[in-house]
């Protein structure tokens, strides 16, 4: 009997020991298809054990009733209920997805987040933010690069410090919230949409190399002393001008093209109209000639840009004067034309030698014709041709020349056949309309010899 009793309680403890696990296994089975598993969190909310029903009742509820958090750049915070925007969980499909992937999947997480579960009032999302003060104009402020300024007391360049913005689009900031409220956020940062940082900082390298370059450039001073005394500076005060800033941000001093322009400025102030030069005239020696036409002392452009070029950088200060032209050394030239108008002749000169030695007749002194005199070129030549003009009664003339050679206006050499002596004093009463009138041969040869690029040099000595 003992035994028996003993084989029973023996079979029901292996009966109870073989079937609750069964049906433990049973149970969890067929609960776990219905519920979340122990542990479950979603979007921060524990939902052990619930339904997705439930689930959705409490994740609606914790939301509604959550402060949310709204950050903003500068340390501006503001807080509200969630409950304002009337958050409703509609997207019950995507926690029962998440339920069936925790079924499916033995190594599902238990950490879950889920996006787009809540439906928002958008209209109060844009009424909110619209009363915040962070999205007022008169509070916003782009960012601003660190830059370059002239400062007047230093004669430099110094680096202005950059601004850090809180600029923020209200349309882009509705959407932005909206988009976190559907998460279930109840922090929610701006500034990841801000428009806070500058793109260059005061502590940029290539700034700062700017800077170095430009300051040696407006450390710079090149005073010009010109013909009457006065002088003609180029500074900092100047050049300031000449910097510019990209669209990159960054600066930049343009030589190129402000140095000519400078170099116009110059010009204006040291232009200076010449009077005379040095001849060594035939059996005089040296004299004065007048140059008859305006003549001016201008600036070698080409030159004066490469010794600006060249100073410009080395923070010294120059004293100089303007980098003239050179002109024509009328002293020491050796291929020319002559004409004395005191001693009525005409030289010519070619590569040293004397070609031509003649006696002229000039403009009339008495009929206001006086030929002028100055150093001119030839204007071109021509063979057998009329002159044509008015004398002083009015009357018209034409005559036949077989050369002429324009160099200053209407008045030129030519031959005059209709006069049969030359020289003296003939010019005086009986001179010609300006011209200068040669004996035949004289005039032949003169015009074979003659060129544009030979100076005629008229005086009276």
């Amino acid at each position: 009997m003992k035994r028996q009793r003993v084989g029973r309680v023996l079979q029901a403890v292996i009966f109870v020991c073989i079937t609750i696990p069964i049906l433990i296994a049973i149970l969890i089975g067929v609960y776990g298809r219905h519920y979340f598993k122990l542990s479950t969190e979603i979007n921060g909310v524990d939902c052990s054990f619930l339904t997705v029903g439930s689930a959705s009742k409490k994740l609606e509820k914790s939301v509604n009733s959550a402060e949310i958090k709204l950050k903003f750049a500068e340390d501006k915070e503001y807080t509200c209920l969630g409950a304002y925007f009337s958050l409703e969980l509609t997207n019950k499909k995507a926690l029962e997805e998440a339920l069936n992937k925790q079924n499916q999947e033995d190594t599902s997480e238990d950490i879950i987040t889920l996006s787009n579960l809540y439906s928002v009032d958008e209209e109060k999302v844009k009424t909110y933010l619209s009363s915040l003060s962070v999205f007022k104009s008169e509070n916003m402020k782009k960012p601003e690069n660190a830059s370059l300024q002239y400062d007047e007391e230093s004669k430099s360049m110094v680096i202005k410090s950059e601004q850090y913005g809180n600029e923020v689009d209200l349309e882009t900031a509705c959407n932005f919230m909206i988009d976190a409220l559907k998460r279930g956020e109840t922090i929610i940062d701006f500034t990841e949409i801000t428009n806070i940082n500058p793109t260059i900082l005061s502590t940029d390298d290539k700034l700062k190399e700017e800077q170095s370059y430009i300051n040696s450039i407006l450390a710079t001073t090149v005073e010009y002393t010109l013909y009457d005394g006065s002088t003609y500076t180029l500074d900092a005060s100047v050049m300031k001008d000449w910097i510019s800033q990209g669209d990159d941000g960054y600066y930049s001093i343009d030589l190129d093209n402000n140095i000519p322009k400078f170099i116009d400025g110059l010009e204006e102030k040291a232009e200076y109209l010449l009077t005379s030069t040095d001849f060594n005239a035939t059996d005089l020696g040296k004299i004065q000639v007048a140059f008859g036409r305006r003549t001016y002392a201008t600036i070698n452009e080409e030159e004066e840009a490469k010794r600006i070029k060249e100073q410009l950088g080395t923070s010294e200060s120059y004293k100089v004067e303007p980098i003239y032209n050179a002109l024509p050394d009328y002293y020491n030239i050796n291929t020319y034309v002559e004409l004395d108008l005191t001693r009525q002749r005409v030289w010519m000169y070619v590569n040293g030698k004397q070609i031509v030695n003649t006696p002229c007749v000039t403009g009339s002194v008495a009929g206001g014709y006086s030929t002028p005199a100055g150093i001119y070129y030839l204007t071109y030549k021509t063979t057998d041709t009329y002159l044509e003009g008015y004398n002083g009664d009015g009357s018209k003339y034409r005559s036949h020349v077989n050369f002429w050679m324009p160099f200053n206006g209407g008045i030129g050499f030519h031959d005059a056949a209709w006069r049969s002596t030359f020289g003296g004093n003939i010019y005086m009463t009986n001179g010609s309309h300006g011209c200068v009138n040669l004996p035949y041969k004289a005039a032949q040869t003169l015009y074979q010899n003659i060129n544009t690029s030979i100076p005629i040099i008229l005086y009276a000595s």
